[in-house]
């Protein structure tokens, strides 16, 4: 079935003006197609609120209260998994697809960045090459694993 959703891949960030900014999307990918799913802030607000206010219901004070919070964001892109891509897609017009056919290569790079104290942060550059252009974006774990199994070789 080429609606059915065959990996998500959360928090992967494109760079908007200068690298200063950057708009967050989930990768929700099916057999046929990859479907780029806009975060907004307004979203996260509200995955964050429910995560709260279930904590609070269940009696958990302010520190269990704000690991709910925490937890809640993090799992935002686990509600893709029971979508169809059809409703993926309708979900924001910001939201976009870019068929599997077209994707060339991916390409995932590991930077590592030190800052005054130096402690290193690192990160990983995700370049996608298909027929509508490059999209580079970054996320804050390795997903070459992820990208792997929905992609095969084309994962470099």
């Amino acid at each position: 079935m080429e609606d059915e959703i065959i990996g998500i891949i959360p928090n992967m960030k494109r760079s908007k003006m200068l690298g200063l900014s950057y708009d967050s999307f989930t990768l929700v990918a099916t057999p046929d197609s990859t479907i780029f799913a806009k975060i907004t802030n307004d979203m996260l607000k509200h995955v964050v609120k429910e995560s709260r206010d279930q904590a609070k219901a269940e009696g958990k004070g302010f520190f269990g209260q704000w690991g709910a919070q925490m937890k809640g964001s993090f799992r935002y892109a686990e509600r893709y998994a029971g979508m169809s891509a059809q409703a993926v897609l309708a979900e924001s017009p910001a939201n976009f697809v870019i068929p599997n056919a077209g994707i060339s290569s991916i390409k995932v790079k590991k930077k590592t960045s030190y800052d005054d104290d130096n402690s290193s942060s690192d990160s990983w550059e995700v370049t996608i090459q298909s027929d509508s252009g490059k999209m580079k974006l970054k996320t804050d774990f390795d997903p070459k694993g992820h990208l792997q199994k929905i992609y095969g070789n084309r994962v470099k």
